[in-house]
């Protein structure tokens, strides 16, 4: 078996990995669909539910909604199934065999959810319509928003043997990107947004909207949010040697 040291170091492996990972997803009608799902939840929901009743808020709703469906829904879509699969049809061990380091794979795989919580990001921005001026800082936040349950796909991704068994992790992935939304309705539970994995970018996307990202109630937040990603980071690179490999 090649070992770590030989295939880290073979030059173009990460960029292939993640060239058949992001086309996997694009050929896979059910993983494209519910990476699909949170721009066109808010199209039907602007032009069907919002736009007959012209709500002053809804562009700032439009917007915390667009970032919590990306960032709960697409990682555990683009990630944990097919890591998942790969491990049950046997892929991921022939991999290993030949020479594809096991850090090269998860690398790519955090990248692929990476870009596909970008893309979809920017379509729920577009739907949204929000001012175009708006749309650097909240593909910025989106992203950020979405590291923490990035790494936590990429966890969850290794310990799945199987699609069943990804289909149950997945859960908690969206249950828990998308709890600010149980928080926003009182001022002392706002306040602990940053408690949460993606509540600091939740509170930094409303503050966009409201037009105070830059205002000093942004920095609690911020920080709040900088901590998750570092945690889940540390956390997911001492975790994962830990996981069993494919027999």
């Amino acid at each position: 078996m090649v070992n770590e040291k030989q295939a880290a170091a073979r030059p173009g492996i990460l960029s292939v990995l993640v060239r058949k990972y992001f086309m996997n997803v694009v050929k896979s009608p059910g993983l494209l669909a519910c990476c699909l799902f949170p721009p066109l939840f808010l199209l039907v929901f602007r032009f069907i539910i919002i736009e007959p009743v012209a709500h002053d808020d809804a562009s700032m709703f439009l917007l915390v909604m667009g970032m919590l469906f990306s960032t709960s829904m697409v990682p555990g879509t683009t990630i944990v199934y097919p890591m998942a699969e790969a491990r049950e049809k046997h892929t991921l061990r022939t991999m290993e065999l030949a020479g594809v380091g096991r850090a090269q794979m998860i690398a790519a795989h955090g990248i692929v959810g990476t870009l596909y919580t970008a893309l979809a990001g920017a379509a729920c921005f577009l739907v949204s319509g929000a001012s175009f001026d708006s749309m650097l800082p909240f593909m910025a936040i989106t992203v950020l928003a979405g590291a923490p349950l990035i790494a936590l796909s990429l966890a969850l991704g290794l310990v799945s043997r199987n699609q069943m068994a990804a289909s149950f992790s997945s859960l908690p992935i969206i249950l828990i990107g998308i709890a600010p939304l149980f928080f926003m309705y009182a001022e002392s539970t706002f306040s602990a947004l940053p408690l949460l994995p993606t509540g600091g970018g939740f509170a930094l996307v409303y503050a966009l909207a409201e037009g105070t990202l830059l205002a000093p109630g942004s920095i609690l937040p911020a920080v709040g949010q900088l901590a998750w990603i570092v945690a889940s980071v540390v956390a997911l690179v001492a975790v994962a040697p830990r996981i069993p490999r494919d027999e």
